[in-house]
C-alpha cells in the first residue's frame, strides 16, 4: 500500500551515513543505537560500532598520549562552542517561528534528514526530566488511524513491522508519548510530518520502562489544532511463547506432524507488545492493517482481506479492509492452517455477515454447534439492541493454547478449543453448555465493550459484567428449557458471594494505581457480581426497561468510551426517572461486600435489617470508614409468603432497615429466586418452618429460591452465624428432589464440609449421611441416558458423588463400565465420563492411571482430554501425584494455558491436596520464576491449593513463604488465601464438634 514501508534487508551501498555521535558508557534506555564505550556511525538501517583508538602509529611518526589528549581536549572545546552557538541561534529562531502562529511553524520548518544527529547537537538542552512517570498517557495528543504492516516469520519466531500514526494535537506539546514495550525501535527511521509534509526533528529517544512509555523529544512544539504523523519505520519483536502478546502455538496433525502457527491476546495491555501505540481503551482510532506471512498459511485479522500480494517464492501481505474506531486492545492476528464452517446471515435492516468457525482440520466436525448457536445469537442481540454493527464478518477461531476461555476481538474471536469445540458423541452436557456460555458472552461483546467501551480499567466490569449479564439474556432465548437463569445462581453468582464475603475483596469498580493491577482485576468480582447486580437491576426495573436502558447507552456511546455514571444515566433516562439508577447501583458498585438481610418477627410486622456479611470478620479488620456508604445498601428486598407463595413483591431498604406487615403466621422466603446479590438470615422458628415446607412439598419454593435457602444457610454457619443442625435439617429433603440446581448448590456447599473435615474421625459419618440422601436419586436418574440439559446434568453430578462417598452400586456400575473402556475401546456415555474416568483412576493403580494419561495425550477432543486430566489427579498413589504434578513444568505434557486448571484437580481428594500444598512450598521460587508474570495462573493456584488448609502449622509456614519471597504478581491472591486459611482455623474450632454430633445422631 502506498506510504506503506517493506522490509528487505538493506544493503551496505544502500546505507546513507547520517552522523557520528560519541556515546557515553552508560547505554540510553534499550536504545538499539546505542553502544557501550565506542563511536557509532547511524546509518538509515544500521549502526557501525568504531573502537576507540588507545595509541597511534603512523608510518614511522608516532604521537605520544599526552599530547594526543591536548589535540583532543582542543578538539572538543572548539567543537562545543561550535554546537553552543550553532544551538543559540537555533533556539533564537524557533523562539521567533513560535509568535508567527501554526503557519509560519509549518512553513519554516524542515526534513528530518539527521534524526541520529539531533539526538546531540544541542547539548545545551536539558535532558528530559521523565515528566512522563504516571500511569496514563498525557491527553495532549489523539490518535485517529494506524497503518500497521506486521511481518510474521513462524520459523524464527521473530516478526517486524512499520506502523504509520495520525494524531491530533489536542494542546500543544513538543513531546510524543506513546506505549512500546518487548520491542526494538529503529529510531533512525522515526519521522514526525505534517499532513503538508512539514517536518519535526527528534532530539531524544526515551524509553520510560516502568510505565512502557516511549517518549520523542521534539525540536520543537506541535502547535494545538495540528493534525500530524509519526511514522515508525522499522520496529521489530519477538513472537512470545507465554500467551501474552503475539505468541505461537502448536498442534500435532493425525500423522504425528506438528503444526505452528501464531495468535495474539492483547487485552488488557499487550498491544504495546506487538507495535508502537497508544495502548489505552479510550485512545479509539481506526486500523488498516496488513500481514505478510510464508505462504500456505492463512492470516487473519479484524476485517476481511481486500487484496493480498505475492512477495517472491515464500511470502504473502494480506491487505485487510480499514476497521471502526476502535480500541488497541480488540485488535487481533491469526495466522496458521485452518478448516472453517460457514453462514451467511441477514438480519432485519438489511444487514449481511459472514459468520464462520474455525479449528484446525481434524476437528472440524467439532464446529456445527457453535456455528449454529453464533448464528443464533448474532441474530438476537442485533434485534434485542437495534444497532447493525459495522464489521461485515466474524471470524471464531479455536487454537490450541490460549491463556482465557476466550477474547471478544472485533471481527476476529479468539478461543481455546474446549471453549468452542463440542463433540456430541464424546464432549458432556456441560461442555456443550459452557461452549455455548462462552460464545454468547464473546457475541455480546459487540455491542458492551467493542462498541461501547469503558473509559478505563478501572470500569473493567462495564465490558465484562455485562456480557456476563448478557449471556443468559442470549441463552435463555434460545434454548429456554435449559432453566439458565437457575443455574447462573448455583455456577456464577454463589462462588462470587464466596470470595466477596472476605474483607480482602475489593469493589466492582476499583482505582487503578499501576498497571500491574490491571491484571489482578480480571476476576470473579468484575465478571460475576458485576453480572449479578444488574441481574438484579433488571429484575427491579423490568427486562424491558433495563432493554431500553443498554440501547440508549449504546446509542450515546457507539465508538465512544463512558464511565459508571454515563452507563447509569442511561438506566435513569429509561425508567423516566421513576429511580435514580445511580444512587442505587452505586451502593453495589463503588463498595465491597455485600449485606445479610435479617428477617425478625415482631408480633404484627417482619422488621428487615441489614449488615455487612462477612466468612470471616475479626473485628479488626473490618473498619466502615473504608466503605464510602459505610457497608450500607439500597435493597430491593423481594419475597413471597406461606399465603400466597407465587406472588413476588417487593420492598426497599433505602440504607437501613424496612418492615412488612404480617398478615398469616405462615413463613416469609426472602429473596424470592435468589434475584438480589444478598443473603437473607431468619430466625430459628422461621428456618423451622421453611425446612418443614421443603419435606412437606419442595415444589412450592422455585428451584433458584431451594438453592438459595442452602447456599444461605451453609455460608451462615460457615461465618459461625447459624448452627449447623439448622442447616444440616434444611438438607434432609433433598432424597426427595430430582433437580440439578439445589443439589449443586447443596454438593458445593458440602465440599468445603468434607474438605474441613476429611482428615478426622467425623469423616466417615458424614460420607454415611451423603450416601443415605443420594441412593434414592440415583436410583431415578442414573439408569436414564436422555433428558433435558439440567436433567443430564444432574445425572452426571449424582454419579460423581455417589461413587466418591462409596455408594457400592455406583462404584461397581462406573468400574464395569471403565473396564469395558479399558479392554474394548468402548464409547462411554458422554455425560458419564468423568465420573467413570475418575473411578477407574481412584480405585485402580498405575496401569489404569497411565491407560488414561496415554489417552489423555492423543485424543482429538479437547473436552475430553480435560476430563481424563481432571481424573488423573485422582489416584490414590502418591508417586503417581507426584509425577503428575512435576508435569506442569513441562510444555509438552501440560500447557501453560492448563497449568491452573490441573492445580485445581488436585484438590478433589485428600491425598491430592496434601501433595499439591507441600509442591507449592518446595517448589516456590521455580513456580514464581515460571508462571509469576501471568497474575492469572498464579492467583489460581494459590486460591485452589490453599482452600481447605487449616492448621496454625501450615498458616505460619505460608505466612513466612508469602513475606520472604512475594510474588511478582497477583499479590492480592496471597492476602485473600492468608485470610481464608484464618478463617478455617476459625471455623474447625467453633463447629467440628457439632458437626460430629449431628451426624452421628442423624445416620439412620
Amino acid at each position: 500500500m502506498s506510504g506503506r514501508t517493506t522490509f528487505p534487508d538493506v544493503t551496505l551501498a544502500e546505507q546513507r551515513p547520517l552522523t557520528t555521535t560519541q556515546l557515553p558508557d552508560t547505554p540510553d534506555l534499550q536504545d538499539s543505537n546505542h553502544v557501550q564505550g565506542g563511536t557509532a556511525t547511524h546509518f538509515k538501517d544500521t549502526v557501525v560500532i568504531l573502537e576507540k583508538p588507545q595509541r597511534s602509529l603512523h608510518a614511522g611518526f608516532f604521537v605520544s598520549k599526552a599530547r594526543g589528549i591536548f589535540f583532543l581536549v582542543c578538539a572538543l572545546l572548539v567543537l562545543t562552542i561550535f554546537v553552543i552557538f550553532t544551538a543559540f541561534v537555533t533556539r533564537e529562531f524557533c523562539t521567533k517561528e513560535k509568535t508567527s502562529g501554526v503557519s509560519s511553524s509549518l512553513k519554516n520548518s524542515t526534513p528530518s534528514v539527521a534524526l541520529a544527529a539531533s539526538k546531540t547537537e544541542e547539548p545545551s538542552r536539558p535532558a528530559l526530566d521523565h515528566p512522563f512517570n504516571g500511569l496514563r498517557l498525557p491527553r495532549s495528543l489523539i490518535p485517529s488511524h494506524y497503518d500497521l504492516e506486521l511481518k510474521i516469520d513462524l520459523k524464527t519466531s521473530r516478526f517486524s513491522g512499520s506502523c504509520n500514526i495520525t494524531l491530533h494535537v489536542n494542546t500543544s506539546t513538543r513531546y510524543v508519548v506513546f506505549h512500546r514495550s518487548q520491542l526494538e525501535i529503529n529510531e533512525s527511521l522515526v519521522i514526525v510530518r505534517s499532513s503538508t509534509n512539514h517536518f519535526w526533528s527528534v532530539v531524544k529517544h526515551n524509553h520510560v520502562t516502568a510505565n512502557q512509555f516511549h517518549v520523542l523529544e521534539l525540536d520543537r512544539d506541535l502547535p494545538a489544532g495540528l493534525t500530524f504523523k509519526v511514522e515508525v519505520g522499522r520496529f521489530t519483536g519477538t513472537v512470545r511463547d507465554d500467551l501474552k502478546g503475539l505468541y505461537k502455538s502448536s498442534y500435532k496433525t493425525p500423522d504425528g506432524k506438528i503444526e505452528h502457527l501464531v495468535s495474539s491476546q492483547l487485552q488488557s495491555t499487550d498491544a504495546r507488545q506487538v507495535f508502537p501505540c497508544f495502548d489505552e481503551p479510550d485512545f479509539k482510532a481506526t486500523f488498516t492493517i496488513s500481514i505478510v506471512h510464508h505462504k500456505g498459511y492463512l492470516a487473519f485479522s479484524n476485517m476481511p482481506v481486500v487484496g493480498s500480494v505475492s512477495l517472491g517464492s515464500n511470502w504473502t501481505r494480506d491487505n485487510f479492509n480499514i476497521t471502526p474506531v476502535m480500541s488497541t486492545y480488540i485488535l487481533a492476528f491469526v495466522i496458521g492452517r485452518f478448516k472453517s464452517r460457514n453462514a451467511s446471515v441477514v438480519v432485519p435492516g438489511g444487514g449481511k455477515y459472514e459468520i464462520k468457525v474455525w479449528a484446525r482440520p481434524d476437528a472440524y466436525a467439532q464446529t456445527e454447534h457453535a456455528l449454529d448457536f453464533a448464528v443464533k445469537t448474532f441474530k438476537f442481540f442485533t434485534e434485542y439492541f437495534g444497532i447493525l454493527d459495522t464489521v461485515p464478518k466474524y471470524d471464531h477461531v479455536a487454537v490450541p493454547d490460549f491463556s482465557g476461555g476466550a477474547m471478544e476481538n472485533w471481527g476476529l474471536i479468539i478461543y481455546r478449543e474446549t471453549a468452542l469445540l463440542y463433540d456430541p458423541l464424546v464432549s458432556s452436557s456441560s461442555n456443550k453448555y459452557m461452549v455455548t456460555l462462552i460464545v454468547a458472552h464473546e457475541i455480546a461483546h459487540i455491542w458492551f465493550g467493542n462498541m461501547a467501551t469503558m473509559r478505563w480499567w478501572d470500569d473493567l466490569w462495564l465490558n465484562e459484567g455485562f456480557a456476563s449479564s448478557l449471556m443468559y439474556i442470549a441463552m435463555d432465548h434460545v434454548y429456554p428449557e435449559w432453566n439458565v437463569f437457575a443455574i447462573q445462581v448455583v455456577e456464577d453468582i454463589f462462588p462470587v458471594m464466596v470470595k466477596d464475603a472476605l474483607v480482602t475483596s475489593h469493589s466492582v469498580s476499583t482505582e487503578i494505581r499501576n498497571p500491574e493491577e490491571i491484571q489482578q482485576f480480571f476476576d470473579m468480582i468484575s465478571y460475576n457480581k458485576g453480572m449479578a447486580v444488574l441481574r438484579m437491576l433488571r429484575h427491579f426495573i423490568g427486562p424491558d426497561n433495563f432493554r431500553k436502558g443498554l440501547q440508549l447507552y449504546v446509542r450515546r456511546f457507539m465508538y465512544k468510551n463512558a464511565d459508571m455514571a454515563e452507563l447509569w444515566q442511561a438506566f435513569t433516562d429509561a425508567v423516566k426517572e421513576q429511580h435514580v439508577i445511580g444512587e442505587i447501583m452505586d451502593t453495589w458498585t463503588r463498595q465491597m461486600g455485600y449485606p445479610m438481610v435479617s428477617v425478625e418477627d415482631r408480633g404484627g410486622m417482619f422488621h428487615l435489617s441489614q449488615t455487612r456479611f462477612l466468612l470471616h470478620d475479626n473485628g479488626s479488620q473490618h473498619n466502615i470508614s473504608d466503605s464510602p456508604y459505610g457497608y450500607k445498601w439500597i435493597i430491593p428486598f423481594t419475597y413471597v409468603t406461606q399465603t400466597d407463595p407465587d406472588t413476588s413483591q417487593l420492598t426497599w431498604l433505602n440504607m437501613d432497615s424496612a418492615n412488612i406487615p404480617k398478615k398469616s403466621k405462615g413463613w416469609l422466603l426472602g429473596n424470592y429466586e435468589y434475584q438480589g446479590f444478598y443473603r437473607v438470615m431468619y430466625e430459628k422458628p422461621m428456618w423451622a418452618k421453611l425446612a418443614d415446607q421443603l419435606l412437606r412439598d419442595h415444589t412450592v419454593f422455585p428451584e433458584a429460591s431451594r438453592a438459595g435457602l442452602i447456599g444461605d444457610s451453609f455460608s451462615f454457619s460457615r461465618a459461625n452465624l447459624l448452627d449447623y443442625d439448622v442447616t444440616l435439617n434444611l438438607t434432609r429433603y433433598l432424597k426427595k428432589d430430582m433437580s440439578y440446581v439445589p443439589w449443586r448448590a447443596f454438593l458445593d456447599s458440602m465440599e468445603f464440609l468434607r474438605g474441613m473435615i476429611a482428615a478426622e474421625g467425623a469423616y466417615v459419618h458424614l460420607e454415611g449421611y451423603l450416601r443415605n440422601l443420594v441412593a434414592p436419586v440415583f436410583d431415578t436418574v442414573v439408569v436414564s441416558a436422555q433428558g433435558t440439559l439440567p436433567e443430564r446434568y444432574l445425572r452426571r453430578v449424582i454419579l460423581s458423588i455417589a461413587c466418591e462417598v462409596g455408594l457400592e452400586k455406583a462404584v461397581k456400575y462406573a468400574k464395569s463400565m471403565f473396564s469395558n473402556w479399558m479392554k474394548f475401546d468402548n464409547r462411554l456415555p458422554a455425560d458419564l465420563s468423568l465420573p467413570v474416568y475418575s473411578v477407574g483412576v481412584r480405585e485402580g493403580g498405575v496401569e489404569e492411571w497411565e491407560f488414561v494419561w496415554n489417552k489423555s495425550q492423543t485424543t482429538t477432543v479437547a473436552s475430553e482430554r480435560e476430563m481424563m486430566m481432571e481424573a488423573l489427579a485422582q489416584t490414590q498413589k502418591p508417586f503417581l501425584l507426584w509425577r503428575y504434578i512435576n508435569f506442569i513444568f513441562v510444555p509438552e505434557k501440560i500447557k501453560l494455558q492448563d497449568v491452573r486448571v490441573v492445580m485445581a484437580y488436585f484438590t478433589k481428594t485428600l491425598l491430592a491436596r496434601m501433595v499439591s500444598l507441600q509442591f507449592l512450598q518446595s517448589h516456590w521460587d521455580e513456580m514464581n520464576e515460571e508462571f509469576g508474570d501471568d497474575g492469572f495462573v498464579m492467583r489460581e493456584v494459590i486460591q485452589e491449593v490453599t482452600t481447605y488448609v487449616n492448621s496454625e502449622y501450615e498458616l505460619q509456614n505460608l505466612e513466612r513463604l508469602f513475606h520472604d519471597r512475594p510474588l511478582k504478581s497477583a499479590s492480592k491472591a496471597t492476602e485473600n488465601a492468608l485470610e481464608l486459611i484464618r478463617a478455617n482455623i476459625d471455623w474447625k474450632r467453633l463447629n467440628y464438634k457439632k458437626i460430629s454430633d449431628w451426624l452421628q445422631n442423624n445416620l439412620t
